[in-house]
């Protein structure tokens, strides 16, 4: 075991048993990744540290409603995801860290979202999606530029739609501009998303 990871675990066990707040146990666990990852190389460390901030950063999203159109920060997660665009030398299955190009080179991949609305859509200012979504790499292998097509079902405004997606992304992946469209009810939503893993 490194030293860091044995002076993490001591600090957690302190709080754990002298402590009576669950706050602070929670608040250790949060700030002591290396916890959270385990053994790791400093290489497969220093890559989850920076993955997990850039989580925060989320996506902008307008869902046109029949009565409404509201504006949304959404978050983005992908699970699962298959890239048929890379080397057959490295593995084609990646769990969240997602490198850009297993995404834009070619892949399909299953992705869960939660946004959080400005102002109330439906009873909520809350939603939550599931997606399948394909990118198709078109110029220059998708550095410059790559389709993205799929369905998506969102669960926002009190119902739970099935949108038909369309899209873009460019800068080698990191900026992606999708629209999507339900046609029962009718609702539009455009979003813009920048995507670092």
């Amino acid at each position: 075991m490194s030293a860091l990871f044995v002076s993490e675990l001591n600090i957690i066990l302190h709080l754990f048993f002298n402590t009576v707040s669950p706050k602070n146990v929670v608040l250790a666990f949060l700030f002591s990744p290396s916890l959270l990852r385990g053994q790791e190389t400093p290489q497969n460390a220093n890559r989850f540290s920076t993955w997990f901030y850039f989580q925060f950063i989320p996506g902008v999203s307008w869902t046109s409603f029949r009565s409404q159109t509201n504006f949304a920060f959404e978050w983005e997660a992908t699970p699962l995801l298959y890239s048929f665009g890379m080397t057959k030398l490295i593995s084609p299955w990646y769990s969240f860290i997602v490198e850009p190009p297993a995404r834009f080179t070619g892949s399909v991949e299953f992705n869960v979202t939660g946004l959080v609305y400005t102002s109330k859509a439906g009873s909520s200012h809350f939603g939550y999606s599931g997606q399948l979504l394909a990118h198709i790499a078109l110029i220059e292998l998708g550095e410059h530029l790559a389709l993205n097509l799929g369905a998506a079902r969102y669960y926002v405004a009190d119902s739970s739609p099935i949108f038909y997606v369309a899209g873009v992304s460019s800068i080698f992946g990191l900026l992606h501009l999708n629209l999507k469209y339900s046609p029962d009810p009718k609702i539009w939503m455009t979003s813009l998303d920048v995507r670092i893993f």
